[in-house]
């Protein structure tokens, strides 16, 4: 292994580690040294590599919109019918209750730190380069495969975009939240499945 690949396995996990111990603490109480014990290296490491513990936060944003978007990507590779595509999308964002309730805290995390901190403002470009870029592409496809009837894939990309959120978020809001997973997930579903006209 060279230096360089080295240097870029312990890179990434350290953000894998940062992830694992702001999704569980949350990103404002979680000191740097938790996450470089997390990661089994020094804190002096993680300071080499990310600078100050938003530049870390903001690369650990990244790689989890980027994985999430990955994962999706390999979900939809085994649909044949792109009449699915947006039901499979929804489908492989609402995983499993523990996976979506680390996902969307450290989210708004980062969605609340952008509202507060100028070092965040390229937070929300990500995310909508990464996450209504991905939206953008299943509705084109759709739209080009006349499936679909969209005239504005952006803004449609946007809504998906707004509806999955918003009903991550009433379902973060309730008591027995492991309970209400699947049923919120098909409440995603059927909301997105509306607004572009496939139910």
């Amino acid at each position: 292994m060279t230096t360089g690949a080295a240097a870029t396995d312990r890179r990434n996990a350290i953000v894998r580690a940062a992830y694992r111990v702001m999704a569980r603490d949350g990103v404002h109480r979680v000191p740097l040294q938790r996450v470089a014990e997390e990661a089994g290296v020094s804190k002096g490491l993680v300071l080499y590599h990310f600078g100050t513990k938003d530049n870390l936060v903001l690369a650990t944003l990244e790689w989890v919109l980027e994985a999430t978007a990955s994962r999706i990507r390999a979900r939809l590779e085994d649909v044949a019918d792109p009449g699915s595509a947006i039901a499979t999308v929804v489908d492989a964002i609402w995983r499993n209750p523990e996976a979506n309730r680390d996902f969307f805290r450290f989210y708004l995390d980062g969605v609340e730190h952008q509202a507060r901190s100028p070092e965040f403002e390229g937070f929300g470009e990500l995310g909508r380069r990464i996450i209504d870029g991905l939206y953008q592409e299943v509705i084109e496809a759709g739209v080009e495969a006349r499936i679909l009837d969209v005239a504005d894939s952006p803004a449609a990309a946007g809504e998906m975009r707004a509806l999955i959120e918003g009903t991550f978020l009433l379902w973060l809001q309730t008591d027995d939240w492991r309970d209400n997973h699947r049923a919120f997930g098909d409440r995603c579903r059927l909301a997105v499945g509306r607004l572009l006209g496939t139910v």
